[in-house]
């Protein structure tokens, strides 16, 4: 990891994520660039406009300060749509991974198409990793949730660049679809027997991450949840005994542009850790 962009907003979360900013700059040794964008401003009011940056750019060194930076961080405020002005910042520099708070929908619009937080994970061309908690320690656990896809080898790699030196778990969720659960129990299927089947099925996907793990080189261990991929993995998150947990989301077509994961959207809003999403594999 070479490059890190931070996107922030002073009046959210800022402090959190620049501290973790600062740790993986000193970890990584990497170069880290601090953004800020304002939102609807008249272009042509340019006292404002000046009057606006200034301030931004004054209260982002007070940040800056404070979170404890080796190397003092490059800083950007700019005017414009969120989302749009970090994915072009983030080509510009050819940054290797885009930091944000986990933000908050605040109008009904942004509920029902997403936050600044959302529009940035699912359009960003390099994984983003949401900071939630406090904590700068270095990360020591990060669980990779895996569906088997290539997204979940983007995951990984995501997960190996940012926290080298953590023990990885890869995870999956594994829950029997409720109409088989449904035919089994018209079948007559005794409790036992459905307790057997769910076991085989869940040692059918322990060695499958085996062989995930075994095919991309990693010592990670496997691990099956019971239950809802959403369910089980916010669980996890608030269990403790993960720091990060890492996932793919939807592809960068015009449906993934349009609607986040819901699995990734849920642990966006109720998540207890931080989270690493990518979108797809970096060649």
């Amino acid at each position: 990891m070479q490059t890190i962009l931070v996107a922030v907003d002073p009046q959210h979360d800022a402090g959190q994520v620049l501290a973790r900013a600062a740790q993986l700059s000193a970890q990584h040794g990497a170069a880290v660039t601090v953004q800020h964008v304002v939102e609807d401003i008249d272009v042509g009011q340019q006292d404002v406009q000046r009057a606006i940056d200034q301030h931004a750019r004054a209260t982002l060194e007070g940040l800056v300060g404070a979170a404890g930076f080796a190397t003092t961080p490059s800083l950007k405020v700019q005017f414009g749509v969120p989302h749009r002005c970090v994915n072009t910042i983030a080509r510009e520099l050819s940054a290797d991974i885009i930091l944000i708070g986990p933000g908050q929908p605040t109008t009904v619009m942004q509920r029902v198409f997403g936050s600044t937080a959302d529009r940035i994970v699912r359009t960003a061309s390099v994984p983003v990793l949401i900071v939630r908690n406090n904590s700068a320690q270095a990360y020591r656990s990060v669980a990779v949730a895996m569906d088997f896809s290539p997204l979940s080898e983007a995951a990984l790699e995501a997960a190996r660049m940012l926290a080298p030196d953590a023990r990885i778990d890869l995870v999956h969720a594994y829950e029997v679809p409720l109409p088989f659960e449904q035919a089994m129990l018209r079948a007559g299927t005794r409790p036992e027997d459905a307790e057997r089947f769910r076991q085989t099925k869940i040692n059918d996907c322990r060695h499958q991450l085996a062989d995930f793990a075994r095919k991309h080189s990693t010592e990670a261990d496997a691990v099956v949840l019971r239950g809802a991929p959403g369910t089980a993995l916010v669980e996890l998150s608030r269990s403790g005994r993960v720091d990060v947990i890492a996932l793919g989301t939807q592809g960068r077509n015009e449906v993934a542009q349009a609607l986040l994961g819901s699995v990734a959207r849920r642990l966006l809003s109720e998540a207890g850790c931080d989270l690493l999403v990518a979108g797809h594999a970096r060649h």
